[in-house]
């Protein structure tokens, strides 16, 4: 397969990937009206494609494939670092809504069957 049939490829297949890094890159873009949760998690899918595209530039040049492996797996010990940790976050800040909640609206628990305040 030619190069140029390669590349045509590729650049195909990163402009088809735009409904993912297009709302990464608003989330990250929107700062602080965004929960970190979701700023980590789109941070992990622009390093995703980032690291998807230096990698397939790579092997579209005459470099040793040690280098492109090793970008690769840089690439993506980056972006399951950023995903575990929005995922950690995603977990703390519902914690935290639920907290809130509970205060606004506290759970009254009923008494056991057949029981009533009455009785007691």
């Amino acid at each position: 397969m030619s190069h140029g049939v390669l590349a045509v490829g590729v650049v195909a297949f990163f402009a088809s990937g735009n409904v993912w890094y297009l709302p990464a890159y608003v989330d990250l873009r929107a700062g602080r009206d965004r929960p970190r949760s979701r700023r980590l998690a789109a941070a992990a899918v622009l390093t995703g494609w980032g690291s998807a595209t230096l990698t397939l530039l790579l092997l579209l040049t005459p470099v040793a494939p040690a280098t492109v492996a090793l970008v690769a797996v840089a690439g993506t010990t980056a972006v399951v670092s950023l995903a575990v940790q929005a995922w950690l976050r995603r977990g703390q800040e519902r914690r935290e809504v639920e907290d809130c909640w509970s205060a606004l609206f506290p759970v009254r628990t009923a008494g056991p069957v057949g029981t009533s305040e009455d009785e007691q």
